[in-house]
Formats: structure tokens, C-alpha cells, sequence
């Protein structure tokens, strides 16, 4: 940004410290809490010394550079500005990788930071405590107002805004969805996303290819002949729902001979 005269705005305070978390998030990916202060400084383009002016330590540093990593909005954008991949198949491939490249990076951070607030921090409330009220209190400011289900709320956000974006790069392949768009999204973004979880994965994680064949084939060797319920084949954009009727209770005229 620019003045009247042709001279670069100054950042503001809050800006500079923006910019300079987003610098840090993928040299935490890559380096973990070794990353040194030098280092961020030459990926911020800044002197050494404006960190310093701009977070009082190292540790408010990497706290901000983890809210960071947890804004949804450059993998919305990411999957915005995914190009035109031909087929749906491609398209979905594109779209996994992304998501799951995401995750990898998001994981990596979060452990950065809990490391470096057990080492530095200690447990809330205890001597150290003051790193996590920090640290709670950016996630705070930039996710949300504090409150018991603010955290929540603001995961939730992510999460919608994250599969609006998908639906999006959904809807040119309409025609051949069964689903609406927005179901198939959801759905698609939880089986990347729930996939990614230590609990389920044992022998690795899949790959994209590997996850958008299930998502997109199933696992049934002929899915339309298969002995699922009634509801389970429909025409295009039918949503996918329960059966609306219920087994019918034994009554009154009802013999159970």
C-alpha cells in the first residue's frame, strides 16, 4: 500500500505482526523449534530487532505463527484458485492433496508449539502459565470473541468455509453427481480430513489417488447391484438420506404366529 506521494504506507503494528507469523509458519514446518530468529527475519524481509518490537519473545512468535497455521483461509484459497483438472477424478485428486499437504503442515506446527510451551511454558497455571494465557489469548483475538464455545464456533467456521470452497470446485461436475454438490463436499472433505487421524491410519496414510477411487467408486465390486437399502441408488442430485419409513410395529391385528 502506497501513499498520496508514491511512498510505501508504514505497517501497522498488528499488520507487521500478520505478516511476519505468516513468514514463520513454513519455516516452523520445516526446521520445528530449532527455526532461529534470523531466519524468520529473512523470510519477513525485516531486520532482526522488528521482531522484537513487533512480539515481546520467540515464544508469543511461534504462538502467533501456530494461529496462523490454523486460519483456514489459504487453503480456501488455495482451493479456489485450483486450475480447470478435466476430469472430475483429477479434480478431486487436486483437491485431496492440497487438504492432506495442508494437514501435514498444520500437524507439524502444533507440535512445534506444544513442545515449545512445555519446555518454555509449563502447564497452565503453573510458573509458566503466562505463555499459554498468550497463546490462548491470540486464538482468542483472531478466531473469535473468548467464551467456552468460541474455539469451537471458530473451527466450525473453518470447517464450512473449507467445504463452501470445495462445493464450489464441485458444482462445473453437477451432472454427474448423485448428490448435491454441498453433500458431496462435506463428505469429501471428511474422508480426507478424518482420514489423516493417528487412530485410523496404520500402515500410512492412503494416497490422494487411493482416497477420491473410494470416495468416487466405493468399495462394492458392482456398487449399483449391490444389497444396500433402496435409497442407496437415486437419480443424479437425489440427496442421500435414510429411509423415510419405519418397520411396522406389531399391533393389535398384527399375528407374530
Amino acid at each position: 500500500m502506497t501513499t498520496p506521494s508514491g511512498r510505501a504506507r508504514p505497517m501497522s503494528r498488528d499488520d507487521r505482526r500478520a505478516a511476519i507469523a505468516a513468514a514463520t509458519v513454513p519455516l516452523l514446518a520445516r526446521y520445528g523449534s530449532a527455526v532461529t530468529t534470523r531466519q524468520i527475519a529473512q523470510a519477513a524481509d525485516v531486520a532482526e530487532g522488528t521482531l522484537f518490537r513487533a512480539f515481546e519473545d520467540k515464544d508469543e512468535l511461534i504462538h502467533a505463527a501456530l494461529v496462523a497455521a490454523l486460519d483456514p483461509a489459504p487453503l480456501v484459497r488455495a482451493i479456489s484458485e485450483t486450475g480447470e483438472r478435466g476430469s472430475l477424478a483429477e479434480t478431486l485428486t487436486a483437491l485431496a492433496e492440497l487438504i492432506q499437504d495442508s494437514q501435514r503442515a498444520t500437524a507439524r506446527i502444533v507440535q512445534v508449539a506444544h513442545q515449545v510451551m512445555g519446555d518454555r511454558g509449563g502447564p497452565p497455571g503453573g510458573p509458566g502459565g503466562e505463555a499459554h494465557r498468550r497463546h490462548r489469548d491470540d486464538v482468542h483475538r483472531n478466531h473469535g470473541t473468548q467464551g467456552p464455545g468460541s474455539h469451537r464456533d471458530a473451527r466450525m467456521s473453518a470447517v464450512q468455509d473449507i467445504v463452501q470452497a470445495i462445493e464450489a470446485r464441485l458444482s462445473p461436475f453437477a451432472a454427474e453427481l448423485r448428490t448435491e454438490p454441498r453433500v458431496a463436499a462435506s463428505v469429501f472433505f471428511f474422508l480426507v480430513h478424518g482420514h489423516a487421524s493417528p487412530l485410523l491410519v496404520q500402515d500410512g496414510p492412503l494416497d490422494a489417488t487411493q482416497i477420491v477411487d473410494v470416495f468416487l467408486h466405493g468399495v462394492l465390486e458392482a456398487p449399483c447391484q449391490g444389497a444396500g437399502p433402496p435409497h442407496a441408488v437415486g437419480p443424479p442430485h437425489a440427496a442421500v438420506r435414510p429411509p423415510d419409513a419405519r418397520p411396522a410395529l406389531p399391533g393389535p391385528t398384527t399375528s407374530l404366529a
